[in-house]
């Protein structure tokens, strides 16, 4: 995705640990516009749910609960395979963690963006369009 450059296909969400990139948006650190902290609440509740969802993932595959040492591609395959059996059990009934409800707002598409192609700049742009009501 860093090689890409292209944020209409997708993004990572990642903690304020990381640094914001434009491939990777993280919270904005002190927000002092109310569309930072909506974008902030946003970001919380949709890494809340994603983390979850690894949760259910170690706790049904226990090969996910630490380090894999192995190769990338194989490891690459192995989370893969995790997630398609984890859907086939879903759809089996199989017995799992309780169901956790999904938030799913849909989102208008916002105007392109154009500006400066920094990690900050869409992050902005992403709270400004989404998060910002005048």
């Amino acid at each position: 995705m860093e090689r890409n450059g292209n944020w209409e296909n997708g993004i990572l969400l990642g903690d304020s640990g990381y640094p914001c990139r434009s491939f990777l948006m993280t919270p904005f650190l002190n927000p002092n516009e109310q569309h930072h902290r909506r974008y902030n609440r946003c970001h919380a509740v949709t890494r809340s749910i994603i983390e979850r969802t690894f949760g259910r993932w170690k706790r049904r595959f226990h090969i996910l609960h630490s380090e894999i040492r192995m190769d990338p591609q194989k490891v690459t395959k192995i989370v893969m395979v995790c997630g398609i059996l984890h859907n086939i059990c879903i759809q089996l009934n199989e017995p799992d963690v309780a169901a956790e409800e999904l938030v799913n707002e849909d989102v208008e598409n916002g105007n392109n963006y154009n500006g400066q192609q920094d990690g900050r700049g869409i992050r902005t742009h992403i709270a400004e369009t989404y998060f910002n009501r005048h």
